[in-house]
């Protein structure tokens, strides 16, 4: 798919370019190290003829990969979280900045139908003011790779929070317009994944009995903002629970619960698909009265539907609003004060 050249604010030009449908290989968890490390190889991917790249690495080497990218001029969809700490998603923020390529981050719930509607209640002020979140994301045996990278601090960057926790708070970012943490006390710890009775159903990723186990497995936080808004947050990979991905959202004019659970084959053999949307409200007509309002959304592919709106970003040459590099480091920030409050 051809396309013309890209003159960025800063006069960075890239070549003319197009969409290639080979396959883009990225190392495995036993030799990715080995290969970030072979400049000459690293160089080599990213001088073909490309209009953009997608990678997913560890979170380690996200810098690596996506800044070796945008300054070869080529546009990037990177696996969320956006690093592994912040100030390497910092430096990837300033080099897409600086370059002027397109830089999305892969927070696919904000693309689900009912996340969309959730959020247009709250552009249109039906809630009110938001005064209040309760949000969770647990999993009831969910540990990844339980040994392998996604359990090492120093590659994954943390456990449950910067990884199903990133997506809570982006959906929480994005239902609050984005509002800045004043102040957070929180707590992380470890108490399942580490141990070698460690029992589960199913896992994600291989099981390599819990060698390489530096990281936490439940945290819970409570977040004032500069809005005056305030948040309870809580994720898990593991609790003696029924595995929960939903948000209570409290306004002065009206309630709104979202519940997004979608447990994955791969670790429960009973798949629980949830799109749930339901509103609350009191009104006040000759008698005054509760409302409870269930919005009836149809379900899609939020993969798909991220995957097109990059696409359609680098066919335009515009940076898209939706999961952009700029709210992804928001989100990092985030993680960032939280983990900081829970030491």
């Amino acid at each position: 798919m051809p396309r013309s050249s890209r003159n960025s604010a800063n006069g960075f030009r890239c070549p003319r370019k197009r969409i290639t449908t080979e396959p883009i290989h990225v190392a495995s968890s036993n030799n990715f190290q080995i290969a970030f490390e072979e400049s000459a190889r690293s160089r080599k991917l990213y001088e073909q003829n490309l209009d953009a790249v997608i990678i997913s690495t560890p979170n380690k080497f996200h810098e690596t990969a996506a800044t070796g990218a945008l300054t070869a001029g080529h546009d990037v969809l990177l696996e969320k979280p956006l690093a592994h700490n912040l100030e390497s998603a910092e430096n990837i923020a300033e080099v897409a900045n600086r370059t002027g390529n397109i830089c999305m981050v892969g927070y696919h719930h904000r693309y689900r139908n009912v996340c969309q509607v959730a959020k247009s209640y709250v552009e249109d002020g039906y809630l009110g003011k938001i005064t209040h979140v309760d949000a969770q994301f647990i999993r009831r045996r969910g540990v990844p790779g339980r040994g392998t990278w996604y359990t090492s601090q120093d590659i994954a960057g943390g456990g449950a929070l910067i990884d199903v926790g990133a997506h809570l708070l982006n959906l929480l970012y994005f239902w609050t317009d984005w509002p800045t943490i004043t102040d957070v006390m929180a707590t992380s710890r470890s108490d399942f994944g580490q141990h070698d009775d460690y029992s589960y159903l199913h896992m994600w990723g291989e099981d390599d009995q819990g060698k390489m186990y530096d990281v936490e497995d439940f945290v819970t936080a409570f977040c004032e903002f500069d809005s005056g808004m305030t948040a309870n947050i809580q994720v898990a990979w593991a609790a003696n629970m029924e595995s929960s991905h939903s948000y209570r959202i409290q306004g002065t004019e009206a309630g709104m619960t979202v519940d997004i659970t979608n447990t994955l084959q791969e670790v429960e053999p009973k798949v629980d698909q949830r799109n749930d949307l339901k509103l609350y409200e009191t009104r006040s007509g000759r008698r005054d009265h509760f409302v409870n309002s269930e919005v009836i959304v149809s379900s899609n592919d939020p993969y798909r539907d991220e995957l097109e709106t990059f696409l359609d970003a680098v066919r335009s040459d515009k940076r898209p609003e939706m999961t952009n590099v700029e709210q992804a480091l928001d989100v990092q920030r985030a993680i960032d004060q939280i983990y900081q409050a829970s030491q």
